[in-house]
């Protein structure tokens, strides 16, 4: 078990995306490296609270994420819950909106969700994949 163990967290930690492990009410159980970034300044201080409060979404704002009524179509809160139902969301686009020191900004994000089998209550893992990043870097790579 224990070499299981060291190898579910290697695979984890090798993913270049944002991963989180997350429960059903979207707090933040675990993320793995690559996440550690997006989360900012002290990551570990993100651990059990929602993902909204986390990221700094605007929406979330005073009444905590999940509580407003446009919580109710945010693709990320929506993909876990269709995650737990047992449809698993692959790559769906989000266009989340982020309190920044730069006032408010854009982020758009690919979300994928995955209900993580063998846990007793639902834990699932949410991948965040920032696609202006992605595009930055492809660019770099391919040159003028």
């Amino acid at each position: 078990m224990k070499l299981k163990l060291h190898f579910s967290r290697a695979v984890f930690e090798a993913v270049p995306l944002p991963s989180f492990i997350v429960d059903e009410d979207l707090r933040i159980l675990d993320f793995n490296a690559a996440a550690e970034a997006f989360l900012g300044f002290a990551p570990r201080s993100s651990l059990h609270r929602r993902g909204g409060e986390v990221l700094h979404c605007v929406y979330a704002g005073t009444i905590g994420c999940g509580k407003s009524k446009l919580c109710q179509k945010c693709v990320i809160r929506n993909s876990v819950k269709s995650a737990v139902a047992g449809t698993g969301v692959s790559r769906k686009f989000h266009q989340a909106e982020l309190r920044s020191s730069r006032g408010v900004v854009p982020v758009s994000l690919l979300v994928t969700a995955s209900l993580l089998p063998g846990t007793e209550t639902p834990q699932l893992l949410l991948v965040l994949e920032n696609v202006a990043e992605t595009a930055r870097l492809y660019q770099r790579h391919l040159g003028p």
